[in-house]
């Protein structure tokens, strides 16, 4: 293996789960957020020699993420979509983590209810907001808050 490879795969293994997360959190679906997390490895393995030399290859990666996710959300803000009732959702792939034991050990229980319940439930804000107790637009502000605690935990 290759000085290059074993770069890239130790990114990988690194920060794969993380990246996951990361566009999941930004109302990207599974199947999606899979396909994008590899995109970014994809350009990461064009660009190895770029990256091998960055000061932040873990802010390379999310910066290369969120420009994907970008073009993801431009792309499918203009499509027309009709619900497609009666079918749910497809399974998690086969040994994929539930997000529970993925989220940082030092959140609290009821942050990652409120993570699991947007994440992985896709339950809208208004929804998280009666289970809670609160309006609508504090909730966004307490999952805006709970976003970037979570973030910072999983830096660390």
């Amino acid at each position: 293996m290759t000085e290059k490879e074993s770069f890239i795969l130790q990114l990988y293994k690194k920060y794969y789960n993380y990246l996951i997360i990361s566009a999941r959190i930004y109302d990207v679906n599974q199947a999606d957020a899979d396909d994008l997390v590899q995109d970014v490895f994809e350009i990461a393995i064009r660009k190895a020699d770029t990256l091998m030399k960055h000061q932040d290859p873990r802010g390379w990666l999310v910066k290369t993420l969120e420009n994907l996710i970008k073009n993801y959300h431009r792309l499918h803000a203009n499509r027309f979509t009709r619900p497609l009732e009666g079918c749910g959702d497809l399974p998690a792939p086969e040994g994929a983590e539930p997000l529970s034991h993925v989220l940082p050990a030092q959140l609290s229980d009821s942050e990652r209810q409120i993570l699991i319940w947007r994440v992985e439930e896709r339950a809208e804000y208004r929804e998280i907001g009666r289970r809670l107790g609160i309006s609508e637009n504090y909730c966004r502000v307490k999952m805006s808050r709970l976003l970037i605690k979570c973030r910072k935990l999983m830096e660390e």
